[in-house]
């Protein structure tokens, strides 16, 4: 990715973000405002974005700073999105342009999973509750993700056996294309499937 911190997102979002009603954003969203910041739970975190100041801090690691990837579908999701609007969970393939946006360069980083976790049901299980992930009864182990309030995205595992290799697949909210385009869809992905590798515990050899 070209761009790595937080600070490297487009001032214009930041500037957007600085001229509009908290209350509004308050309202729509959930999330707490003070002293000039938001504040915004993220996983099993909570990530707070400084407008004027044009910066972002996970709470619980302060020395550590976001990167743009986090920073940019944050300020995405309190600008533009209403959760109360998404629709029941689709695959990202059945979002309006999506079996044509999602291949190539901005396929569905499902591979990452896979190599990952193809072979580790006990790892994805623990990645995904270190995240504050609700279990789901859908393929070998699915586990489903608020990345941000009222925002879920559901992660579905099949295990590699003798005769097929493993297979991820993704859930998202229907509707989401009312509010983001699919870029910002495609970064919200990538987003989860970082968080997850990240969480895994060491694999076993």
């Amino acid at each position: 990715m070209a761009y790595e911190t937080c600070n490297e997102v487009s001032e214009e979002l930041w500037k957007d973000l600085g001229e509009r009603d908290p209350q509004e954003i308050i309202s729509r969203t959930g999330v707490e405002y003070r002293e000039g910041r938001y504040y915004l739970p993220f996983l099993d975190r909570t990530l707070w974005l400084d407008p004027k100041r044009q910066r972002g801090k996970i709470a619980q690691a302060p020395e550590a700073a976001p990167d743009f990837r986090l920073c940019l579908t944050a300020l995405v999701y309190l600008l533009k999105l209403d959760p109360a609007s998404l629709g029941p969970g689709i695959s990202p393939l059945d979002l309006p342009g999506g079996v044509t946006f999602f291949r190539g360069h901005h396929s569905l980083p499902s591979k990452p999973l896979e190599e990952r976790f193809g072979h580790d049901i006990a790892g994805f299980s623990a990645a995904g509750k270190k995240l504050h992930g609700e279990v789901r009864v859908k393929g070998d182990a699915a586990v489903a993700l608020e990345v941000f309030p009222g925002l879920m995205v559901e992660v579905i595992l099949w295990q590699a056996d003798e005769e097929f290799p493993a297979q991820v697949s993704f859930t998202l909210p229907g509707h989401l294309d009312r509010f983001w385009f699919l870029d910002a869809v495609w970064g919200l992905l990538n987003l989860v499937t970082e968080e997850l590798l990240k969480a895994a515990p060491p694999a076993s050899s």
